[in-house]
Parts: C-alpha cells; sequence; structure tokens
C-alpha cells in the first residue's frame, strides 16, 4: 500500500542509525567521526539525556575562527585546538525536538522556518530514537511511489 507524502509520520524517515557523543568528546574524535562516516549532524547525550547537537559547520567555524595563510600551520593549530576543545563546549544546546509520530509535513515547516538542517527525534519514554535531516525529506520527496514502512 502507498500512501501520500502528506499522510508520512517522521518516524517513517528519520535515520535511526545515529551516532551520538558526550559533552566530554573532543573535537578531534568529532572530526574523524564526522570524516569517516559522512555524518554531518551528531547528538551530544550526557546520563542519558539529549543535551545538544553538534554539526560539521560548529567544526568548520571552530577551524575557521583563527585564519592563518599557511595551511601546514592552520592543520597543525587545528589539531591542537581540537584535541582540547569538547563537543559541549560548542554544541548547540537549545534544541527543537521532533516526536516520531509528528507529521513529516509539520517537520518540514520547522526547518523551513528555521533554516535547520537536522533535528533530534525524541519519545517520551525511550529518549532519542532518530536524527531526521534535510537529506531523509530529499530521500522521501525524490524515490517514486515509496511503500509505506
Amino acid at each position: 500500500m502507498l500512501k501520500e507524502v502528506s499522510q508520512w509520520k517522521v518516524r517513517d524517515v528519520m535515520t535511526t542509525d545515529v551516532y551520538i557523543v558526550r559533552p566530554d568528546t573532543t573535537m578531534r574524535q568529532v572530526a574523524e567521526i564526522f570524516a569517516s562516516k559522512g555524518f554531518h549532524h551528531l547528538p551530544v547525550i550526557d546520563e542519558g539525556q539529549l543535551v545538544g547537537m553538534i554539526s560539521k559547520g560548529d567544526l568548520l567555524h571552530l577551524s575557521h575562527a583563527f585564519p592563518l595563510d599557511d595551511p601546514d600551520r592552520r592543520n597543525e593549530r587545528d589539531d591542537e585546538l581540537f584535541a582540547r576543545m569538547l563537543a559541549g563546549e560548542i554544541m548547540t544546546r537549545q534544541l527543537v525536538r521532533l516526536r516520531p509520530d509528528m507529521p513529516v509535513t509539520v517537520a518540514v515547516g520547522i526547518f523551513l522556518e528555521n533554516l535547520f538542517h537536522a533535528l533530534p527525534v525524541v519519545d517520551e519514554n525511550e529518549g532519542l530514537v532518530g536524527i531526521l535531516t534535510t537529506m531523509d525529506l530529499l530521500r522521501l520527496a525524490y524515490v517514486p511511489q515509496r511503500a509505506v514502512k
């Protein structure tokens, strides 16, 4: 049975294979996850609770905060900085959270209004259950006649 996009719920399209980090994870470790896994957003979990999100954009802003002309010196400086800075120091703390049962159309509105690229999906009983990204929504919009899960 097929259904219209307007009938889809966040749970139908969210990514459930989510890597997480802790507030005490170094930015070097975050950079390694972004590089090796191809992710652009990581939820930050402390004692089982979602406390923030960190994006690849956050990492790039940090990397370019102190511009240097010499790329070798910049890489060396970035490596030293990333070894000392923690995810908890640069994560976004004020988060919009989605629920798995929300209509995808509501999530689309939140993305458009706020220019977000990823939102955590949280269940009251289970905590973090996934993440919804603009890529998930593009896959939904451009995979013809996707079947119900």
